[in-house]
């Protein structure tokens, strides 16, 4: 595959993107830092029986009830541990037109810092640890390249509604 294939295509004129990065199981991965809402601390979750392992049920953020979901668990890769670092991502999801939020469970924030365009490339097919479809892209930080995750796929409402058999 030639380079010019390999890139991606970006609209706008700015030479960088700005991504929230996060540790979950160990690696670290980025999401597009303006689907983020808001960064808070765990907190108790309310388990909703017969749903898949990977919703671990809601929680209540400032008077909004929020569903949550293992992020861990959602690759199929165990379980997260709760731990003094360990955070909910709220991120922003569309559906038809509605906003609604999604918690996402994390080990810890890393930072909150730019990748330029030309260090973004094509997720691989195959690979990695988790699903291609999980993943936006791979950006280069810090000299190693890094999965920026793709929220409308890992937030799929249609696969986190279903119920557990």
């Amino acid at each position: 595959m030639s380079t010019k294939e390999n890139e991606l295509e970006f609209e706008g004129s700015s030479t960088q993107e700005q991504y929230l990065l996060f540790l979950v199981g160990g690696v670290l991965y980025g999401i597009e830092s303006l689907k983020a809402k808001e960064i808070v601390e765990y907190s108790s979750i309310t388990k909703v029986p017969t749903m898949n392992s990977f919703v671990k049920g809601v929680t209540n953020i400032r008077g909004n009830i929020v569903p949550v979901i293992d992020l861990l668990d959602r690759f199929e890769l165990g379980k997260s541990a709760i731990a003094d670092k360990t955070s909910i991502v709220v991120v922003n999801y569309e559906q038809d037109e509605a906003m609604m939020s999604i918690g996402i469970i994390i080990d810890e924030v890393y930072e909150v810092d730019n990748i330029d365009v030309a260090d973004l490339t094509k997720a691989p097919e195959f690979g990695s640890k988790i699903d291609a479809k999980y993943i936006l892209h791979m950006g280069k930080y810090n000299k190693e390249y890094i999965a920026i995750l793709n929220t409308k796929t890992i937030l799929n409402i249609g696969e986190l509604s279903q119920l557990a058999l």
